[in-house]
């Protein structure tokens, strides 16, 4: 618990926990690629994901920025990682 402290900084990005069924909410994958919470989550639930969590993602560096055509080599990576998921 962080006693209502407000964290002032802005997320790199955004990721996606996938849950195990089950009582105990184990994870069983995580995503790590989008730009927005509403991507994340759109990503989750046209996979088919019942039970997940979009979380912000912090990077502890000095300053981040984003490469060139970030966003590009991020829809690349989605893009690759969704045809292996299908087996292509």
């Amino acid at each position: 618990m962080d006693g209502g402290a407000t964290d002032v900084r802005m997320p790199v990005l955004y990721g996606v926990v996938r849950f195990e069924p089950g009582e105990e909410r184990r994870v069983r994958d995580t995503t790590i690629a989008f730009d927005s919470p509403a991507s994340a989550e759109l990503f989750a639930v046209e996979s088919g994901w019942s039970d997940f969590q979009v979380t912000p993602l912090f990077f502890f560096v000095d300053s981040v920025t984003a490469p060139t055509a970030g966003r590009l080599l991020l829809d690349a990576a989605l893009a690759r990682s969704m045809r292996r998921a299908n087996g292509r």
